[in-house]
């Protein structure tokens, strides 16, 4: 039996991979709101707690999907020494369990996860820090293999690099979208004239180096029509990061 601790967009993922496989069966789901709990809990069958103390000693599995700053409440709370934990996360050590479990480790889902993800068909490559697991590797391998078709092991090292660039693909790269839907929202147009820009943006990545693929004004040294764009830009903050990034693309080429 596996006992998740979390509620959020990662546990809910997790829950519905596992949901039919017997061998990791979940057996409770806690969260500080049983709401919460209740709504992926009562998916898989499971138990739905809101008090960590009541964390069952029998699962043979604890896998935690909690916030980064959560583990130092959480892990003293639990009155038992857990026989496996594993947690989730991209930047945290899997050193937080040390005294609170005999076996422990990393399953890092990486990929961005919202609260209306579609989870059909939705890759997700999973990482695994494996240094602190014996007894309980197979079984934490056949986990990752049940949640993904691609699961590689990583350092801790090589968790916080692969985390600080999927902060630059994906959080900055959103950042701007984001931007790009504002220039465009402020003079009455939509983002969808951009989503086949976006699209074959990232499709050239099949073919070629983000590098080779670069182009636009910065990439040409068109001094002229950048100095356009950023008089164009009210927001300094906006004009400071199109002067960076386009320093940053002249450097590249």
């Amino acid at each position: 039996m596996i006992a998740l601790i979390g509620s959020g967009n990662v546990a809910a993922w997790i829950a519905y991979r596992l949901r039919d496989f017997r061998e990791f069966r979940i057996g409770q789901v806690y969260s500080r709101n049983l709401d919460h709990a209740r709504r992926i809990a009562d998916g898989v069958g499971a138990e739905a707690i809101d008090d960590i103390a009541k964390l069952s000693p029998e699962a043979s599995l604890y896998l935690f999907s909690v916030a980064d700053d959560a583990y130092g409440e959480l892990l003293p709370r639990i009155p038992f020494t857990m026989p496996v934990a594993l947690h989730t996360a991209g930047s945290v050590s899997q050193r937080v369990f040390e005294g609170h479990a005999r076996e422990y480790g990393v399953l890092y889902p990486l990929q961005t996860f919202s609260k209306d993800t579609v989870y059909e068909g939705l890759q997700v490559p999973v990482c695994l820090e494996t240094d602190h697991l014996e007894a309980s590797l197979d079984s934490v391998e056949r986990l990752a293999a049940a949640l993904s078709d691609r699961c590689c092991r990583m350092s801790e090292t090589q968790r916080a690099v692969a985390h600080l660039a999927a902060v630059f693909a994906c959080n900055f790269s959103n950042a701007m979208f984001s931007i790009a839907d504002n220039i465009l929202k402020d003079n009455g147009m939509s983002l969808d004239l951009l989503r086949p820009l976006m699209q074959q943006t990232l499709d050239k990545l099949d073919s070629m180096s983000p590098r080779q693929a670069q182009t636009g004004p910065a990439r040409r040294g068109d001094e002229a029509v950048m100095r356009r764009q950023i008089e164009t830009l009210e927001n300094p903050l906006v004009r400071e990061i199109y002067c960076l990034i386009s320093k940053y693309i002249r450097k590249q080429s």
